[in-house]
């Protein structure tokens, strides 16, 4: 299977994950966890997926609805030498249509991940495929963020408290465009993983991000990127929105 043909088939796939169990997809899934572009591809995919039925849902359906159709058919019938007035009208609901997708698609756009985050997560899913290697281990978050500190590398100050408190297990260094990114990985009580990537702040993440987290659910993902001082930081892990804001309160 070439990337084309597994862009048709995951295509259909669900947001929901339902589907990663199902034969006709397993083989284009394995195809895109072995191809870095095909997979960044497949998680924009499902995250503009995701924000466009969260939205769907949240639209309500009148009360009224049933009744204002019928009042609309008898109308029209009456109507029937109204027919350009009719037609104007149909245009006019066409057009707020359009304008109403295009808001819809600029903020689902807006709400992507970046080029250095999705360049995280795949580090990150590397190191937990045992794929790549930390640069340095510790059970001490703060040894990590003094090796990194001693290594020039974007590290925070003073880690959020409720990851002060976490056990860690190793820092990873790499680089995207030349900016430098770092990884400290995390052990919740729960036994899953929590990841802090942090890099150096610039004139696009100056417009993009503020003190204030940014929530983005990507795929299996939920992240939240904020800025501080010099830094841009993401805190990542593989779940919910719920389970990641419980880290930073």
């Amino acid at each position: 299977m070439d990337n084309r043909e597994a862009k048709f088939i995951l295509g259909a796939y669900r947001p929901g994950g339902q589907d990663a169990n199902d034969r006709r997809f397993v083989e284009a899934l394995e195809q895109a966890r072995r191809d870095p572009m095909l997979q960044r591809w497949f998680q924009d995919s499902i995250a503009f997926d995701t924000t466009m039925t969260d939205k769907l849902r949240a639209i309500e359906v009148p009360r009224d609805l049933r009744g204002s159709i019928l009042t609309g058919v008898k109308v029209s019938r009456s109507l029937r030498s109204s027919k350009p007035l009719i037609k104007w009208a149909i245009a006019a609901v066409f057009f707020l249509s359009v304008i109403l997708g295009s808001l819809v698609w600029r903020e689902t756009r807006l709400a992507h991940l970046a080029g250095w985050q999705n360049e995280a997560l795949g580090v990150i899913s590397s190191l937990v495929r045992n794929e790549s290697r930390f640069d340095i281990q510790s059970h001490k978050p703060a040894e990590l963020v003094a090796w990194l500190h001693s290594n020039h590398a974007p590290a925070a100050d003073k880690l959020p408290s409720n990851l002060d408190n976490l056990e860690s297990l190793g820092c990873k260094t790499f680089s995207w465009h030349g900016v430098p990114v770092t990884v400290i990985c995390f052990m919740r009580p729960d036994g899953g993983l929590l990841h802090l990537v942090a890099t150096n702040a610039s004139p696009l993440s100056d417009r993009v991000f503020q003190a204030e987290a940014k929530f983005v659910q990507q795929g299996e993902w939920a992240t939240a990127t904020w800025r501080e001082g010099e830094r841009v930081y993401m805190l990542a892990l593989e779940g919910s929105r719920d389970q990641l804001l419980s880290y930073l309160l």
